[in-house]
C-alpha cells in the first residue's frame, strides 16, 4: 500500500468556441500570469489564421499537427552501477505523449524570432502539420536516443517497434 494517497485525475473540460479539449490545453499552456483571456485571443486568432491559410477545419489541423509531434516513447535517467542510463519506455497514456508534443511546440514557438505570438505560434503547428520544423526534430531526437538505448530496456523488441516509422 502506498504512504501517499493515489492522486484523482483532473478532469479537463473542453473549451466553449471549438469544444476541444486540446484546444483548451493549448489555452492554458499559452496562459502566462494567469491572463487566461489574453491566452484565448492568442489561440483563437492563431485558429483562425491557420483556418484561412489552409482551407480546413483549424481544429483538425491541429489535432494532426500534434499526432504528428507525439513521441511513442519517452526515454528516462536511471541509476546503474555508478553510472546513468537513459531507459526508454514505451507510453502507455495518450495524455502525457500530448503534453510532451504541446510543450515542444511551444518551446519552438519562444525560440522563433517574429513579432507576435499568433504568427508564432500558426507557423510552427503548420510546420508540425506538414511533418517538418524543431518541434518534430525534437520528436526525432527522442526516437534516436531510444532506439540507440533500447538495450537498456527491459524489451527492448518492444521500443523499437514502437519507434519504428511506419511507411505510408
Amino acid at each position: 500500500m502506498p504512504r501517499r494517497p493515489i492522486k484523482k485525475k483532473r478532469v479537463l473540460l473542453a473549451d466553449p468556441v471549438y469544444n476541444s479539449i486540446s484546444v483548451n490545453m493549448l489555452v492554458n499552456r499559452v496562459m502566462k500570469s494567469g491572463k487566461k483571456s489574453v491566452a484565448y485571443r492568442i489561440v483563437y486568432n492563431t485558429l483562425k489564421e491557420i483556418g484561412e491559410a489552409t482551407q480546413k477545419n483549424p481544429v483538425e489541423v491541429f489535432e494532426n499537427a500534434l499526432e504528428n509531434v507525439m513521441p511513442q516513447v519517452e526515454v528516462k535517467p536511471r541509476r546503474k552501477a555508478g553510472s546513468v542510463q537513459m531507459v526508454p519506455r514505451v507510453l502507455r497514456s495518450v495524455e502525457k505523449g500530448k503534453t510532451t508534443a504541446l510543450r515542444w511546440i511551444l518551446g519552438a514557438c519562444e525560440k522563433k524570432s517574429s513579432k507576435s505570438m499568433i504568427l508564432r505560434l500558426k507557423a510552427e503547428i503548420l510546420d508540425a502539420y506538414e511533418k517538418k520544423g524543431n518541434a518534430l526534430k525534437k520528436k526525432e531526437e527522442l526516437h534516436k536516443m531510444a532506439i540507440s538505448n533500447a538495450m537498456y530496456s527491459s524489451r527492448p523488441q518492444l521500443i523499437l517497434n514502437a519507434v519504428s516509422i511506419p511507411t505510408n
